[in-house]
């Protein structure tokens, strides 16, 4: 008798939370459970467990567009075909970080920097860190015309650096990642030169310190600043600490 009526309890409660549920519009599910997903790909597997709107709330390509990759390997060396499909569904969609992997390997080592450089440029509009820093060092090296608009990337993200990796953080990370991949230099496009001097005149402080210059020390012009960091990531991506020949 007792546990007929515990059974009744937890029927009842599955039948609320489930009436619940129903009662909310499937476009405000589907926004919730992107949030879930943007933060931990675990906690919107458990979510599509708990109750049927979820589930079918979980499939909308709207949650791909938004859901962390972060556990899934930069370079997929060895990936099953379920998660590799997964990732291509991820990049369809319109994932930023999806997109800036695919950007990174296409432009640095797979010999396509055309579209690998879109692929960065379409993360960075959708507010990708490392897309942006990226993006804005690619665009400071072809200097002329794009020039401007490197730097104003790469401004942004030291305007943005509380809602968003440092640039420090987005250097590393960048670093880390070429690290993994091979390089090949010798394709014309894939690694871009080093800026030449703006030719502006300006009062800022020149740099003593030829190393990288942290956020807090910038008491320079950007175009100062951005040419020095756009120099010594040169520098660094033509090392042979970076897999390259």
């Amino acid at each position: 008798m007792v546990n007929r009526k515990k059974n009744m309890k937890r029927g009842r409660r599955k039948t609320c939370s489930h009436e619940f549920f129903k009662g909310i519009p499937k476009d405000l599910l589907t926004e919730v459970l992107a949030r879930v997903a943007s933060t931990s790909f675990s906690d919107l597997f458990t979510a599509k467990l708990s109750c049927k709107e979820f589930l079918e709330a979980a499939s909308e390509n709207y949650i791909l567009e938004h859901i962390t990759i972060e556990k899934f390997p930069v370079i997929p060396w060895r990936i099953s075909h379920g998660a590799s499909s997964f990732l291509d569904r991820c990049k369809e969609n319109g994932n930023p970080e999806a997109l800036f992997r695919q950007g990174m390997v296409e432009f640095f080592s797979s010999k396509k920097p055309e579209s690998g450089f879109q692929h960065l440029k379409n993360a960075a509009i959708k507010g990708h860190a490392e897309a942006k820093y990226i993006c804005g060092i690619i665009l400071v090296c072809h200097g002329g015309q794009f020039k401007q608009e490197g730097i104003e990337l790469l401004s942004s993200l030291k305007n943005c650096r509380s809602r968003h990796r440092s640039i420090k953080e987005c250097r590393n990370r960048i670093k880390g990642i070429l690290q993994s991949m091979w390089i090949d230099k010798s394709e014309a496009g894939i690694v871009p030169e080093e800026p030449k001097n703006h030719g502006r005149t300006c009062n800022c402080n020149k740099f003593t310190n030829r190393g990288w210059i942290e956020e807090e020390e910038y008491t320079t012009c950007d175009y100062c600043a951005w040419d020095h960091e756009a120099t010594l990531f040169c520098k660094i991506l033509r090392a042979r600490g970076f897999g390259i020949s």
